[in-house]
């Protein structure tokens, strides 16, 4: 079954195109025919002017002193004699003659095909008989105009000077525009047959792709609008063209409002400022940032409020258009959840320091009380193993304290995360005998507590990876800026492994990458064997 309104539609722009094709074509032909015939009667006009010239010529010498009336009456009747047997131009065509009377044109001679009419005279001044009027002027040319009967001509007119008399050769425009109309309309017509035969045709061809391309685009749209993610596809110069009802219930937009906007107002501003460069850079050398992957970002709504997105966005390219489709899941809850799970051993840890402070510290400085009051009483032969003991319950309580405070949570602020972090390094360097060099290349303000204790953590972490697993014999840290990020290194000279071939990561790394993700941060490891390893990790901040 066809469609009526686009067969409709079709048949109509391809009727309008062939009835402008035809017409462009018959006026072109017709537009020659014009030309041809111009010539063709400019030069018989002038041919036939010369000879009844040269023939009024003759009987001038043959008749010298007869009355001129008489001389040019014996030449018309030579002309009209001839012109019995010429067959003419078309059904239309003739030749006349005709002389100025005062303000009478008389017409001497008229040869029509197949008929004739009466001789007859009309005003000179009139509105018929141009041609004429010109030739008894003395001009010689073509036009298009009204012969004496007011019938719109071809004509070539030309003056007889010899005679006083003027002559045109002429067509009815009617007769030359004939063929072309009959030709126009047989052509248009057949188009229309062809036109309506082909449409048919066509839409009966195509009417099973339409349906496959109507089931994908039916699927696609059911997929899209039931899906509990953001769905997102913009152009290349990140204007928004679709936008799913889960994408602008998550931003907070109205249905449709989205359409025509730019991507930036889906991003914080320190994203949005990037977001441009970041795409004119992929379009022009093709290496992706997270174009075909998937990266936590944070999203910001339309009443300006932020929350952390999971975007994986894909490059769609067709023979017409290119476009970048986004998937966006909201992480609030997934955050949260990892936070809590992060929070398990930070809560366990503090449990067992408290454990360790209140239980086992007090057990070891009451016992190290006793052993020095042992020692006080102790005579010269038990006074040696007193004071052994007594040292070794102080070293004892010594270590305990210190696990105990490495194991209870630490409270970072963000502005004294550099403080901290040079705390941390100096303790770590105490620990373990290991030179550990820090470099403050900018003082740098983290924007919340929350992202201070992650960057510390993430920082504690790395430093007891290169103590206990990298067996390096010296460590670098550095904070600054890179770019407009801040940037956190860790580099060692251990024995580093080969991280693009491990098939997962570890426990602490996994940590380390939960953790960047829970602040917008981005990690990046290079390590190889016997090389060592350079742990990044960039993050928002203020300079």
């Amino acid at each position: 079954m066809i469609k009526g309104q686009p067969f409709n539609q079709l048949f109509l722009i391809m009727a309008t195109a062939a009835l402008l094709v035809s017409a462009i074509s018959i006026f072109s032909l017709y537009d020659t025919a014009i030309e041809q015939n111009r010539l063709r009667l400019f030069e018989t006009v002038k041919s036939q002017a010369r000879l009844i010239e040269a023939i009024g010529q003759f009987d001038t010498l043959n008749n010298e002193g007869d009355d001129p009336d008489l001389v040019r009456q014996s030449t018309m009747e030579k002309v009209a004699s001839a012109h019995e047997v010429f067959e003419g131009f078309g059904n239309s065509g003739e030749f006349v003659v005709a002389r100025r009377d005062g303000d009478q044109i008389n017409f001497m001679l008229r040869r029509q095909q197949p008929r004739a009419q009466p001789l007859q005279s009309i005003p000179f001044n009139g509105e018929w008989a141009e041609p004429m009027r010109r030739a008894l002027l003395g001009r010689s040319g073509v036009m298009t105009g009204l012969d004496y009967r007011g019938i719109e001509v071809l004509a070539a007119y030309e003056p007889i000077s010899f005679v006083d008399l003027g002559l045109v050769a002429k067509m009815n425009i009617s007769e030359i525009r004939k063929p072309f109309m009959v030709t126009g309309m047989l052509t248009f017509g057949t188009a229309i047959l062809i036109i309506f035969i082909a449409s048919r045709l066509f839409f009966r061809v195509s009417r099973p792709i339409e349906k496959i391309i109507d089931q994908q685009a039916e699927t696609f749209t059911t997929l899209a609008e039931t899906a509990r993610e953001g769905i997102i596809i913009a152009s290349t110069t990140g204007i928004i063209e679709y936008a799913n009802p889960a994408a602008e219930q998550l931003f907070g937009y109205k249905p449709r409002e989205l359409i025509g906007t730019r991507l930036n107002c889906l991003m914080p501003k320190e994203h949005s400022i990037a977001h441009d460069g970041y795409m004119q850079r992929y379009l022009q050398s093709g290496y992706p940032r997270i174009i075909g992957s998937g990266r936590q970002l944070v999203g910001k709504r339309k009443d300006g409020s932020r929350f952390p997105i999971h975007l994986s966005v894909g490059d769609i390219r067709t023979s017409q258009v290119r476009l970048f489709a986004g998937v966006i899941m909201d992480m609030s809850e997934q955050q949260q959840l990892q936070r809590e799970i992060l929070e398990i051993p930070v809560s366990e840890q503090r449990r067992v320091g408290q454990e360790l402070h209140d239980g086992l510290g007090q057990q070891l400085t009451g016992l190290g009380l006793l052993a020095t009051s042992l020692l006080n009483k102790a005579g010269k032969p038990e006074h040696e193993l007193a004071t052994r003991l007594a040292s070794g319950l102080k070293e004892a309580l010594s270590q305990v304290r210190t696990l105990a405070r490495g194991l209870m949570p630490v409270d970072i602020e963000a502005d004294g995360f550099t403080t901290s972090l040079e705390a941390l390094v100096a303790e770590m360097r105490a620990q373990s005998n290991i030179p550990i060099v820090l470099t403050v290349n900018e003082h740098i303000r983290i924007l919340d507590n929350s992202s201070a204790l992650h960057l510390y953590r993430i920082a504690q972490e790395a430093l007891n990876n290169a103590i206990k697993h990298a067996e390096a014999s010296h460590i670098e840290a550095s904070i600054g800026l890179a770019g407009d990020r801040g940037c956190l290194a860790i580099r060692d000279n251990g024995r580093g492994f080969d991280y693009s071939a491990q098939k997962t990561a570890g426990l602490g790394l996994r940590i380390m990458q939960h953790r960047c993700a829970m602040i917008d941060a981005v990690l990046e490891i290079r390590s190889s064997a016997e090389q060592g390893t350079e742990l990044k990790c960039y993050f928002m901040a203020d300079s």
